[in-house]
């Protein structure tokens, strides 16, 4: 049972993109083992965008309820979730640390791909799609299960990731994918000193601290050095998901938390 899908997770609930360059990466030939491996299954697992900042007054709710994801028992099987921290709200008198321009340019690039006028705070996106009503549901209306394939990324030493995608027949190429893989920071905490959130102490979990984006080496196949965090965190996390050419929505992801030592590499 799709527990994340089920009524009772949905009651449980109620209560309580950069568009950086597609890097080539280098392929370093078979490699005999892995250190972490993270897999999805066939059916789509549930990209779950949220573009945040500390500088805006209403998006404190939004980090609490993607922050409330951590408990879910199908954490990283069912759904990914991933905050993304704008940065055109620091005029307002506080730099959200967690912001880059270029999160801002993704969420802007996502507008046009699907003919939407603005962007906004806090801003949620379910598998690309934009989402308005995350405060009165825990699902969009109308949504249909995929099955795209299969999408695995095998952490190695070093830095070092292979990925590869075992695509459905639906989702035969005809063109390139590209992977993307980010590394998340938990448990973030901050003491706001001005702007809209002066005195508060802010809570992020799932934050992007780091993004790269690959290009195919070959039929489904990904290899390189995944991000680096530009920002110190309790526990990371390690996610990927694939996209028709240079599209941003996704058609797969996967990821979890890392472990500790293969990040300090």
């Amino acid at each position: 049972m799709n527990t994340f899908r089920s009524p009772l997770f949905r009651q449980m609930l109620f209560l309580g993109w950069l568009v950086p360059t597609v890097i080539y990466g280098q392929s370093n030939g078979a490699h005999a083992g892995y250190q972490q491996r993270f897999k999805s299954g066939p059916t789509q697992v549930d990209l779950i965008e949220l573009y945040t900042s500390e500088g805006c007054r209403s998006c404190p709710s939004a980090d609490r309820w993607l922050s409330q994801l951590k408990s879910h028992p199908e954490l990283w099987q069912d759904l990914v979730p991933v905050a993304f921290h704008v940065d055109y709200w620091n005029y307002l008198g506080w730099r959200d640390r967690f912001a880059l321009p270029e999160y801002s340019q993704r969420q802007r690039r996502y507008a046009r791909e699907h003919g939407e006028s603005t962007v906004y705070t806090p801003g949620l996106r379910w598998n690309g799609d934009e989402w308005r009503d995350w405060r009165r549901a825990t699902t969009p209306e109308s949504r249909t299960v995929e099955a795209p394939g299969v999408l695995q990324l095998d952490v190695l030493t070093a830095g070092q990731f292979d990925a590869q995608f075992n695509a459905s027949h639906a989702q035969s190429a005809e063109q390139s994918r590209t992977l993307t893989v980010a590394i998340l920071g938990m448990d973030l905490v901050s003491n706001v000193a001005r702007g809209e959130n002066r005195g508060r102490v802010l809570r992020h979990d799932f934050v992007v601290l780091g993004l790269r984006r690959f290009a195919e080496q070959g039929a489904g196949k990904w290899s390189g050095e995944f991000p680096r965090p530009d920002q110190a965190a309790s526990r990371y996390a390690l996610v990927a998901w694939v996209t028709q050419g240079n599209r941003l929505t996704p058609l797969q992801a996967t990821g979890g938390y890392l472990n500790q030592d293969l990040l300090s590499e």
